[in-house]
């Protein structure tokens, strides 16, 4: 049997003696390759979540912004919340991307792409596959991080380590989740990273070259994510170390370096920081403000004890218990490796540093992962040296360490193979939905709720002709044979101000009768088999957030429900001489440049119309006019001092009849319109804005947005 065993080995490795030097020769070389590899894949089965939806907040922010200076050749942010580092990198990925599609006719111009200054809506997403190549960018990144995490291993133990320490990273599912998105925490995580293997490379050969790059990739990490900036003290403690062991000559040199160095680097990854320096500035203390005071909804915790824990727990959920087991070993073996000192010195300056803060995302301690990650391998290096010790009869224990070692990481694999084929063939239901519509007999027609947001992308799947209209306006229209209505299940809002839309639209949708559902789409497998450690699942769709696979229904009838005044809220509705920019949200529409809302039945009586609008300043304005038989009083509120002028004609209409106009001057911040009208009978009323041009020549065309419109019954003034 033997024998036998050698001619099939002796035979393999004549007819393939390249498959045979690379496993024998190199087969260290080969299993981290493979291990990156595998890690890539699993960060590659991320990129297609949601699109061409968005579902996660901050995308935008990065990818957008990109965008916008793709489109206008403005290299400044005018953003600096986040670093501009990966807002850079994103722009050279977009613009490589633009190359490809200019000669396969993929793109005619940059101004075909839209996003959120087209539209107002922050989630505006018009050629997905820019955020595709984006987040390809930021999985790459993230895979670079599993290599990093392997060199540092293994420069404080060895190649054994190092690839226990890059797999446990590979597979770990929150290191996954962020390396698919747009977003700073993964890329922030491979420069804090780099930062620790330059400054241990350092100790360890003794060369200048390593401390410089260590405060290059400091600079490179600040730049990227502003609380990064205290990975400065790695570079600082292996200079200290070398320092204390008299092994460097020139020291001022080295400690003049340590400030100037990320500095320079980090101006010259974000020139604007300087170039437009009073915005930063303000960014940067509305950071400090919004993490130290403010808060954020939902997210938000006692500063100290209570933050340290709640951190600490989120450590534990994403690790486990025997993730934290294998911490406990490693972090035990400084013993052993004195080095190990400096690994940790980052991660618990870091906890302590932030659980001075009260907003808690767990994401901005993405970079800690990977010192986590060398901890796990050096445990295994622990166990391995302590059989040696106790039992030196085992001549070769490193083969039972991997086995163990493969045990306990095996199945995390599988587990996170087995989601990310899941993720990867699953669609948001606003998808899925135009797929259920075309299999469908006898549709004529679908009437898309405009709340849920449907993509053009997806309507231009659709077999059958489409319109897109408010719920409020579908539920007022007549019933037509052929023709279905897809809409939410669930209607929802994070900001209170939507409260009487809201209530209005789950009016309209609680009424259709079940006999009239023909469908219900909803996403349950996502819900129930990988929860919501990947994906936000909210049924319900958000009126003015993003919406993750919202459950929809699909209705061949919809109650006739009658419109009623109430505010009509606007996403943004841009007016300017020059045109109109609109992007609604429920009722309202847009004809020949003017915004009309639609009729409303009015019973006789007193009523107050009242206009939100801002920008820009100007004197407070009284005025009051009779038109016909009608009073009507117009208030402008000066909110500022006057800089320019900006007039909207706001016409009131009852039965199509002109019944009052007048011209509003809005402030620089909101202010605030009321216009009285009476009814002396029942008329449908409604109102039209337009936006008239500058009554100084002198002045650029000015621009004013609409916030709010509201009509309700007058009381006694």
């Amino acid at each position: 049997m033997s024998n036998f065993i050698a001619s099939i080995k002796a035979d393999f490795n004549k007819r393939y003696p390249i498959i045979h030097h690379a496993i024998v020769k190199h087969y260290f070389t080969s299993i981290i390759i493979l291990v990156i590899f595998f890690a890539f894949i699993l960060r590659y089965f991320q990129l297609n979540i949601g699109l061409p939806y968005l579902y996660f907040w901050d995308e935008p922010l990065t990818a957008s912004n990109a965008l916008q200076m793709m489109k206008t050749g403005d290299y400044n942010p005018h953003f600096f919340k986040y670093g501009s580092l990966m807002i850079y990198l994103n722009l050279l990925v977009d613009q490589l991307y633009r190359i490809y599609l200019s000669f396969t006719g993929g793109l005619a111009s940059v101004e075909n792409i839209r996003i959120e200054t087209d539209t107002g809506w922050h989630w505006t997403i018009s050629h997905p596959s820019f955020y595709f190549w984006n987040r390809f960018l930021t999985a790459t990144m993230g895979t670079a991080t599993v290599f990093i995490t392997y060199l540092i291993s293994r420069s404080i133990c060895n190649r054994w380590t190092g690839i226990i320490s890059a797999f446990f990273l590979a597979v770990l599912p929150i290191h996954i989740i962020h390396s698919g998105f747009v977003t700073m925490d993964a890329p922030v995580a491979l420069f804090v990273a780099l930062v620790a293997l330059f400054s241990i490379l350092f100790i360890d050969q003794k060369k200048i070259i390593y401390f410089i790059f260590s405060l290059i990739c400091v600079g490179f990490a600040t730049a990227t994510k502003y609380n990064s900036g205290l990975a400065i003290l790695l570079p600082i403690a292996s200079l200290i170390w070398m320092s204390y062991r008299d092994e460097i000559p020139r020291q001022k040199f080295y400690w003049l370096a340590i400030p100037c160095l990320p500095a320079v680097t980090f101006l010259l990854v974000m020139p604007y920081a300087i170039l437009d320096f009073p915005n930063f500035i303000k960014d940067i203390l509305h950071q400090i403000t919004y993490y130290k005071t403010t808060g954020h909804p939902g997210a938000t915790i006692s500063p100290g004890w209570d933050y340290f824990s709640f951190q600490i727990q989120k450590f534990y959920q994403n690790i486990g218990l025997i993730g934290t087991i294998l911490f406990a070993i490693g972090l035990a073996g400084t013993i052993f490796r004195p080095v190990l000192l400096l690994i940790i010195l980052f991660p618990v300056s870091y906890l302590l540093f932030m659980s001075d803060m009260t907003v808690n995302f767990h994401r901005n301690f993405i970079q800690v992962y990977p010192f986590i990650a060398v901890f796990a391998g050096v445990a295994f290096y622990n166990l391995h040296v302590a059989l040696a010790h106790f039992y030196p009869k085992l001549k070769k224990p490193i083969p039972i360490i991997c086995l163990a070692a493969a045990l306990v990481l095996l199945p995390r694999a599988y587990d996170a193979y087995q989601t990310g084929i899941v993720l990867h063939n699953t669609r948001d239901t606003r998808s899925a939905v135009i797929d259920t519509l075309n299999a469908m007999e006898d549709v004529q027609k679908v009437v898309f709720a405009r709340e849920l947001r449907v993509q053009e992308q997806d309507l231009k799947r659709l077999k059958c002709d489409y319109s897109i209209q408010p719920i409020e306006i579908i539920s007022a229209e007549e019933n037509k044979d052929g023709v279905h209505y897809v809409l939410p299940a669930e209607i929802s809002q994070i900001y209170t101000y939507h409260h009487e839309e809201i209530q209005t639209k789950k009016a309209i949708i609680d009424k259709i009768h079940s006999e009239h559902i023909l469908q219900y789409i909803n996403n349950n497998y996502i819900e129930q088999n990988i929860g919501k450690d990947y994906i936000k699942q909210n049924a319900a769709t958000m009126l003015d957030a993003f919406s993750t696979s919202p459950s929809l229904i699909i209705a061949n009838q919809i109650p006739p429900e009658p419109l009623y005044p109430g505010v009509i809220a606007f996403d943004t509705c841009k007016l300017s001489p020059t045109g109109v920019q609109i992007n609604i949200r429920n009722t309202a529409t847009l004809r020949d440049g003017v915004i009309t809302t639609p009729s409303y039945d009015l019973k006789r009586g007193k009523y107050l119309f009242t206009c939100q609008a801002k920008k820009p300043a100007t004197p407070e304005r009284s005025r009051s006019t009779v038109f016909g038989e009608y009073e009507t009083r117009i208030t402008v509120k000066r909110l500022n001092a006057f800089r320019k002028h900006a007039s909207i004609k706001v016409s009131i209409l009852a039965d199509q009849t002109l019944l009052t106009q007048q011209i509003f001057i809005p402030t620089e911040n909101f202010a605030q319109m009321d216009a009285f009208f009476s009814l002396e009978k029942n008329q449908r009323v409604s109102v039209q804005i337009e936006n008239l041009p500058d009554i100084s020549a002198s002045l650029l065309p000015v621009e004013t947005t609409i916030k709010q419109l509201k009509i309700e019954k007058a009381g006694k003034r």
